[in-house]
């Protein structure tokens, strides 16, 4: 027990062969020894407390304590506070880790969830404890070993890392597997419902950035672009016509060039970026209604006063034949 209590946090930094070692070992190291500490303190839990229960059944007269369960009450305190040090060292230490790995910072949260939480369903020292992880008893112990804390440091810290939809799969993913270990409903629901916004946030950016690149292929961006820049010169009596970019032919090109994509919209199928079915669905709904919106804010523009064509015979569709036709 000394030996495991003398490592201290466990950080990147361990011995010199352990910095010459591959960096997904290194990784897979630290996480390997958070959970042999949690281990270790199960197996901790599982004796005090059949050293209670054989005492119980004793009815020992004399009130003085047992050494064997001093001892071990003693060492599982020990081990329960390495283990916190340790997890909260790995938290901190996730951005390492991700760059000198083949993993991100969220599929290394999911491990070390998973793996932990695996642990506790196997471990005798938890079983006392059924599905009620945070139970009434007002235990020190019992909270630096509950998945509640597990989830909170390590979704917490990847949480600043999410770059993709992939990353917030993983937490997701960590979450409900320890949810099925036993995690408190609310304490996952609250942690999933920080996920989903943060997963709306990354589909609203990437579906931001997939429909400039549709609307640039299919002709609006041109046309919308120039009616930005008439908008930062615009005096009293310009016209569009009159404005370079917006000239009735260059509009005519761009417009025809627009209509035949409709017959086989530019819409990407986010078929890598998004391994969720209904996410790409959602997210292809939205790139179309952002052409949807430009193209009704370009048609308002054209058929304006300040638009100044005499023949606007080049717009095909009005907006509502737009939509109908880019609906998914």
């Amino acid at each position: 027990m000394s030996l495991t209590s003398q490592r201290g946090p466990m950080t990147d930094g361990g011995s010199g062969a352990a910095m010459q070692s591959s960096d997904d070992e290194d990784s897979s190291s630290s996480i390997n020894r958070l959970v042999a500490l949690y281990s270790v303190s199960g197996l901790l839990r599982f004796y005090c407390s059949a050293i209670e229960k054989a005492l119980e059944k004793a009815q020992a007269e004399t009130e003085a304590e047992s050494p064997f369960l001093t001892t071990c009450d003693e060492c599982l305190s020990e081990v329960a506070d390495c283990y916190v040090a340790s997890l909260r060292a790995y938290g901190a230490m996730l951005g390492n880790h991700s760059l000198s790995s083949s993993q991100s910072e969220a599929h290394l949260a999911q491990r070390a969830i998973t793996l932990i939480s695996d642990e506790r369903v196997a471990s005798p020292g938890f079983a006392d404890d059924a599905l009620s992880l945070d139970s009434a008893e007002d235990d020190l112990i019992s909270k630096q070993l509950s998945l509640s804390f597990l989830v909170s440091t390590m979704v917490d810290a990847a949480m600043t890392h999410l770059e993709t939809l992939d990353d917030t799969s993983a937490l997701k993913a960590a979450v409900n597997s320890a949810s099925k270990s036993g995690l408190d409903s609310k304490e996952a629901n609250k942690w999933k419902t920080l996920i989903d916004e943060k997963e709306e946030d990354l589909v609203k950016a990437l579906v931001g950035t997939e429909a400039e690149i549709v609307l640039e292929e299919c002709g609006l961006g041109a046309i919308r672009t120039g009616i930005k820049d008439m908008d930062r010169v615009y005096i009293e009596g310009m016209t569009m016509s009159s404005h370079p970019g917006l000239s009735r032919n260059e509009v005519e090109v761009a417009m025809k060039n627009f209509y035949s994509s409709l017959f086989s919209p530019p819409i990407p199928t986010f078929d890598d970026a998004i391994k969720d079915a209904q996410l790409r669905k959602i997210a292809r709904s939205q790139t179309a209604q952002i052409v949807i919106d430009v193209y009704k804010e370009v048609f308002g523009a054209l058929t304006s006063e300040r638009g100044g064509y005499t023949d606007l015979s080049f717009l095909e569709h009005d907006p509502n034949q737009v939509k109908a036709l880019l609906s998914l």
